[in-house]
């Protein structure tokens, strides 16, 4: 009786331990070991952990996977798909027309932004995602498949996730019907155009600046996702001489492009596209302002196409 109520009381006391203090209290085997010894070798050479996980939390999204050398995704993004839901929310209020609202999102990477877009509006938005790395599209493409197929139902049943998210292999110069594009995904067929919405979070650092990059970074992401040429400015560039072609309709609704940037960046936007400048009217897009980070770094900019 004695040793029965010992047990009792042990089993009792192990219940009411966290899972913290539960894992304290196991022996690893030795497979387990190798494997946790591994996994520390790892991160002594400066791996992201994101990348010795193979998954990571992003907005809502939980257990996103992460692969090398897709970016590891960062708070701050976070704070760039806030603001561009904000600004869904507000068009969906006032929305008339009898189709999904558009959303183009240049450089994907594991398709964070797009997917944690899609993920809060399922019903009502579709996200097209460029990438230039064949891995980035497959990866994003499999992160949406398994955080977006519970909302199939809300597009189209032969498309399925397809119609709420889809990446494909093209870059921001080649995403046109204007010149003959290279792109796998779009070598046979128009590009369909139309978005109501652009968003990126371009390679956009400074060649100057990549040497003071931690090596956890610059050792392990892809260089060309981090780097943006010798101003940071080259894909952005890209970005801001396609947009009118990105938005055309004739909706009378302003067209708007949210972007990630160097802090840098917000300034130079600013002269080269201010509104009514020969530049601007050049280009058909405008600058329109700029946004802090919870940093205080000035780091998230809005375009308009004019």
């Amino acid at each position: 009786e004695i040793l029965s109520l010992s047990v009792r009381s042990s089993t009792i006391s192990e219940n009411a331990m966290s899972p913290i203090q539960q894992l304290s209290n196991q022996c690893l085997s030795k497979d387990e070991r190798d494997a946790y010894i591994s996994l520390l070798e790892r991160r002594m050479q400066h791996e992201p952990l994101q990348y010795i996980i193979g998954k990571w939390d992003f907005h809502f999204l939980t257990g996103l996977k992460i692969k090398k050398p897709m970016l590891c995704p960062r708070p701050e993004t976070e704070e760039l798909v806030e603001l561009v839901l904000a600004e869904v929310g507000n068009l969906l209020r006032d929305w008339k027309e009898k189709r999904k609202m558009r959303i183009l999102d240049v450089g994907c990477g594991t398709g964070a932004i797009g997917i944690a877009i899609a993920n809060k509006y399922p019903a009502a938005v579709q996200v097209v995602a460029l990438d230039v790395l064949p891995e980035a599209v497959d990866l994003s493409n499999e992160n949406a498949e398994q955080f977006l197929s519970r909302y199939s139902a809300h597009g189209d049943s032969k498309l399925g996730v397809k119609s709420i998210y889809e990446a494909m292999l093209c870059s921001a110069t080649h995403f046109t019907n204007n010149t003959t594009n290279t792109s796998r995904d779009l070598s046979k067929k128009k590009c369909k155009m139309n978005f109501d919405i652009v968003v990126s979070n371009p390679p956009y650092i400074p060649l100057k600046d990549m040497i003071d990059l931690s090596s956890d970074v610059v050792e392990y992401e892809s260089y060309e996702a981090l780097c943006g040429g010798e101003d940071g400015l080259n894909v952005i560039r890209d970005i801001v001489h396609r947009l009118p072609e990105w938005t055309f309709s004739s909706s009378l609704r302003a067209k708007h492009c949210w972007m990630e940037v160097d802090e840098s960046h917000p300034r130079h936007l600013a002269r080269w596209l201010s509104p009514g400048s020969v530049e601007a009217r050049r280009c058909g897009v405008e600058y329109v302002e700029s946004y802090t980070d919870f940093c205080g770094r000035d780091r998230f900019v809005k375009l308009r196409v004019s």
